[in-house]
């Protein structure tokens, strides 16, 4: 049965972004399995700038917009991201609550950044957001007639705080375009382009301990070059967070198109995935799909994806000294490095997001026949 879909998240229309690529590609997808789909993003959806009170009233704004499409289109599903779904009126349409990573959970990470000394989080801060923004995740998970997850950390806390029953929350991992798996040249590809890290220069992404490992590294006299590639502030902001013994070899890209940033995977030595907290982790699903080692946390899609030692290195959370000694032991074995890469990729070789919208098409026909 063919579905009439409507996606709704309070992000940019923008392709280069994770959240908001994964909309686009999963649009592409439905469309090629012979479903409709549109989406409403944040331009859309409207609402204040200021980011304090457009977290208390955007899920407001969202029904509104979500009302106007609903004028001239029928939707058999409505799959809203976060809390955007929370006032969507009732309808002959399936509702699913889509989650890119539970806010809940980013906050403790928030907290322990504050902890860490990274941050300030005065107490007006720590009361307004779970007030304003974590009470309406919760409840527009709980209203839904499906939750849709990314990874298993968020699926235990949602089955742990009852925000639905176990059998009503799937969790569906993302994908890798097709393309690039089918078109990825045989054996190692021309790679010494060092070291490479993608993604928002934020806390989240573990910056402080990436930053820290890189210092570690060159004052040990191991001056390896550095890709920051889609950073998402001034060059001059993340070129600071260096000593200026180690500026030089770092290299400050913005972001790029998808098929610039897949020559990035497939140029570069090794990967620094050093988040604290990920809903998923698209930047490392997409490295391993092209053979590139990684160093990685233990988050989002990487307690699922990667076996230490097998197919990548895991090194603990906010730990600069791990990341430093196994950057340090993977450039110095190239063929360590090229068989970490090769079973990399063959862990994520069916990863595809013909397979992702596949298998969310079987979460709405539920939602459909379970409302």
């Amino acid at each position: 049965m063919s579905l009439s879909i409507l996606l709704v998240g309070d992000y940019p229309a923008d392709p280069t972004l994770g959240s908001s690529k994964v909309f686009y590609k999963l649009q592409e997808e439905f469309l090629a399995l012979g479903h409709r789909c549109d989406i409403v993003f944040g331009d859309e959806i409207g609402g204040p700038r200021s980011r304090q009170i457009r977290q208390l009233v955007c899920p407001w704004y969202a029904a509104r917009a979500v009302a106007r499409r609903q004028a001239g289109q029928h939707y058999d599903v409505i799959d809203a991201a976060s809390a955007e779904g929370l006032w969507i009126r009732r309808s002959s349409a399936a509702r699913v609550c889509r989650s890119n990573g539970l806010e809940q959970l980013n906050y403790q990470r928030m907290l322990e950044d504050a902890r860490a000394g990274l941050t300030t989080k005065p107490w007006t801060r720590r009361i307004w957001y779970p007030l304003s923004r974590l009470t309406q995740v919760e409840r527009a998970a709980r209203r839904a007639d499906r939750l849709l997850l990314l990874n298993a950390q968020d699926y235990d806390y949602a089955v742990r705080e009852r925000w639905q029953p176990p059998g009503r929350i799937d969790v569906v991992p993302h994908g890798v375009s097709s393309r690039y798996l089918h078109d990825r040249p045989p054996g190692a590809h021309a790679r010494g382009g060092g070291l490479l890290f993608c993604g928002t220069w934020d806390h989240m992404k573990g910056i402080a301990y990436l930053t820290a490992a890189v210092e570690r590294l060159h004052a040990a006299g191991r001056a390896l070059p550095l890709t920051i590639l889609g950073p998402g502030v001034p060059e001059a902001t993340v070129l600071a967070a260096f000593s200026p013994a180690v500026r030089p070899f770092v290299r400050v890209l913005p972001r790029a198109p998808e098929d610039e940033v897949v020559q990035m995977y497939r140029s570069h030595d090794v990967l620094l995935w050093t988040s604290t907290y990920e809903g998923f982790g698209l930047v490392l699903l997409e490295a391993m799909s092209q053979e590139l080692a990684v160093v990685t946390t233990p988050v989002g899609c990487a307690t699922a994806l990667v076996r230490d030692g097998e197919n990548g290195v895991i090194v603990p959370r906010r730990d600069p000294a791990a990341i430093a000694d196994a950057v340090e032991r993977l450039m110095a074995d190239d063929g360590l490095r090229r068989r970490l890469g090769a079973a990399a990729a063959a862990t994520v070789a069916d990863m595809t997001w013909r397979a992702t919208a596949a298998r969310t098409i079987e979460v709405y026909q539920h939602a459909l026949a379970n409302r």
